[in-house]
């Protein structure tokens, strides 16, 4: 769940870099000497100011009309790295003409927003319409800093990953072979995948420290046509390496692997993996056609069964829960516990949610108060699953909840938890309103 508020994320970035580029003039703002307008409310010259490449951090809030549309404050503020403007005008423009400290508006064109950078048709409620932004600059870092400090981390990864690995090139017991990969250990002999080949393998991946990054056993074996790419080009060589029914464990080089770049937050760079590989199968086109034909035909029956069971496990709940009461329109079940005070919550509104996540048996999954603080969505733009979106219509602020949904309503055919919340199962939600922002 969490997982949605970075798809928030991404589309208010989205925002940031849209622009005013028309000639027309606001009543009340200057326009600065890089396109922007702007009001001032507070102003600091002898301050530092931003340039591009710098990493800036300033609070925004964004409004349409005297509506709030979005709000990033206190310990949620904006923390980016300052790029050049795509477009006159925008979000960058402005920041670019404060100083720390200071506090002003920037208006630019709604129509920007969904025809240049969304590119996309104007709705009808913006159309024509300015956008404000208040903007806090509350601090830079200057480029030059953050780009020693980047060096100074990957020179220590870089050197770190060489000593593991002159460690275990050093050692009589490990091969490497001519590309680079060091093999612990193998077992099997017999038939290796060669090119046109279809594979059924299952592997653990590790980082050298240890952590599970990626793991098949007691999940899903892959299934695949040797010669595609998988994980990295050091694991397709660690695969042609393996045997039917045998097993490899081997070292692959950063080189080999994901270099210096890494792989987002997942995988660090210079990061030298760590991974086990047993071949479960070596096919030709005609068998491979029918593993993956009763793959599926176990998938749907799995599915069908779930389906099956979920009205039954919801009445059960129920009645043994003692609730009496009808389901909505879409199937779920809202029980109310505590009333909230003020409005409802309606489409379009951004809200701050408290839940945990449970299945019919009580067991908890997540919870939003595990991690200090609520979660945050705008109703109606599928960052949430459905059943949350309706229930949060039926609250006022400070309201409280349970949810009983059908999978349908919630996560579908996507596993949350192996055992907890498998895919197609039916959920137990507690909710609390927090705010509407």
């Amino acid at each position: 769940m969490k997982n949605r508020v970075h798809l928030l994320a991404a589309v208010l970035l989205a925002l940031l870099t849209a622009s005013c580029n028309r000639n027309s003039i606001y009543s009340g703002f200057e326009k600065m000497e890089n396109g922007a307008y702007m009001k001032f409310y507070e102003r600091h010259d002898d301050n530092a100011q931003p340039r591009i490449n710098d990493r800036v951090t300033f609070e925004m809030w964004q409004y349409l009309d005297d509506s709030l549309l979005f709000a990033a404050y206190g310990d949620d503020a904006m923390d980016i790295k300052l790029l050049k403007a795509d477009f006159v005008g925008d979000v960058s423009d402005g920041l670019l003409m404060m100083h720390v400290g200071d506090s002003a508006r920037l208006v630019i064109l709604s129509d920007s927003v969904f025809i240049k950078m969304l590119d996309t048709d104007v709705p009808e409620e913006f159309a024509g319409k300015p956008i404000y932004y208040n903007l806090k600059l509350l601090s830079i870092k200057p480029f030059e800093e953050i780009e020693a400090e980047e060096k100074a981390i990957l020179d220590s990864l870089r050197n770190a990953e060489q000593g593991f690995l002159v460690l275990l090139k050093s050692d009589s017991k490990n091969r490497v072979t001519e590309k680079g990969l060091i093999i612990l250990e193998q077992k099997g002999q017999g038939k290796t995948a060669q090119m046109g080949d279809y594979v059924d393998f299952d592997f653990l991946l590790m980082s050298r420290d240890g952590d599970t990054l990626m793991n098949s056993f007691g999940v899903e074996s892959v299934v695949m046509q040797y010669g595609e790419e998988f994980i990295s080009e050091g694991f397709n060589e660690a695969l042609g390496l393996v045997a039917r029914g045998g097993t490899l464990h081997c070292i692959i080089p950063s080189e080999l692997g994901f270099g210096e770049e890494g792989y987002h937050d997942f995988i660090l760079p210079y990061e030298a993996l760590d991974v086990r590989i047993r071949m479960n199968d070596i096919m030709d086109r005609a068998a491979y056609e029918k593993k993956m034909a009763d793959r599926e035909a176990v998938k749907e029956a799995e599915r069908q069964n779930r389906l099956a069971k979920e009205e039954a496990l919801i009445m059960k709940y129920l009645k043994d829960n003692g609730i009496d009461q009808s389901p909505t329109e879409s199937g779920i079940y809202i029980i109310r516990k505590e009333e909230g005070t003020g409005e409802l919550a309606q489409w379009g509104d951004y809200v701050s949610v408290h839940y945990t996540l449970n299945n019919l048996n009580g067991d908890q999954v997540e919870s939003s108060y595990a991690y200090g603080e609520p979660m945050s969505f705008t109703i109606g733009q599928g960052e949430m699953i459905p059943c949350i979106e309706e229930a949060v219509m039926t609250m006022a602020p400070g309201a409280k909840v349970t949810v009983v949904a059908p999978s349908e309503q919630g996560f579908g055919e996507f596993t949350i938890h192996e055992t907890l919340l498998p895919a197609y199962s039916p959920l137990l939600i507690e909710l609390e309103l927090v705010a509407i922002e």
